[in-house]
């Protein structure tokens, strides 16, 4: 499915993404959008290990950020100053920074390598979900970091 950034790119409401059909084990075609005018003032996300806290954490501050809510986050394990790291061509150059040296050797593969596969992993993942290097740059645009 090709999704239009136009279809859910509007002020007061956020993209999560699309459902999840767990029995099919397949991506649905129905996005799920969050009306902004829901958030409260104060939010606490909870839940096990692996359930998704992060990823739905970045979502939401990703969309706030795009819509010009400001966040105070206080997170103690450290994942969400990960959105500080933005790559906006989601090109191997911009990852290879970044990459771990030792993981690229564990798979024998160069570093130069490596950092092209997690590009091109990322990038495709993005595109899967309807993002790709114009919704990046808008969140770039619209942070103050």
């Amino acid at each position: 499915m090709d999704i239009k950034t136009d279809t859910y790119e509007k002020l007061g409401e956020f993209y999560l993404g699309r459902e999840y059909d767990l029995e099919a084990g397949e991506m649905g075609d129905e996005l799920v959008l969050y009306d902004s005018k829901d958030l409260t003032t104060h939010a606490v996300c909870v839940g096990m290990t692996g359930s998704g806290k992060t990823g739905l954490c970045v979502s939401l501050l990703e969309e706030a950020i795009i819509d010009g809510i400001p966040a105070i986050v206080i997170d103690p394990k450290g994942d969400i100053p990960n959105l500080m790291l933005t790559f906006p061509e989601l090109s191997a150059e911009e990852f290879r920074p970044w990459i771990n040296v030792d993981d690229a050797r564990k798979k024998g593969v160069t570093p130069d390598e490596f950092a092209q596969r997690q590009a091109d992993l990322w990038k495709n993942g993005l595109a899967s979900w309807g993002e790709g290097p114009d919704r990046i740059n808008i969140i770039i645009d619209s942070a103050d970091i």
